[in-house]
């Protein structure tokens, strides 16, 4: 059977439902991982707080698989797309400059920046 987690509070009793059906106590389950019955027990009601490779572990002796699926499809936008959706005006161009900032023979400044680079986004 499948099961599909939309969120992470319906992890623990997803886990402990499993470890039931396999017809193990969380001391069986404890015993397999080397820790207490009280560490999974813990683990079993906040794995949340436990580190992806300890859920995998523990889902691996547990003989369930983890799969990932896209329920809707993405639809990429560009910047200019949503900004165009949500004002209802097309977006005007911006420009950007990428350069190192060099003296200019009329302005000694430091901060006058030659252009290298143009891009529109």
């Amino acid at each position: 059977m499948d099961y599909s987690i939309k969120v992470l509070a319906q992890l623990p009793p997803i886990l402990k439902a499993f470890r039931k059906e396999s017809g193990l106590s969380q001391a069986d389950m404890a015993e397999k991982l080397g820790i207490t019955q009280q560490s999974y027990a813990y683990f079993e009601s906040n794995p949340v707080k436990a580190s992806l490779e300890r859920v995998f572990l523990v889902l691996r002796l547990l003989g369930v698989d983890l799969v990932l699926s896209q329920s809707t499809p993405v639809v990429r936008k560009t910047p200019a797309a949503t900004f165009a959706k949500v004002t209802g005006q097309r977006p005007k161009e911006v420009v950007v400059s990428a350069g190192k900032a060099k003296p200019t023979a009329t302005n000694k400044s430091p901060r006058a920046v030659t252009p290298r680079k143009r891009e529109v986004w």
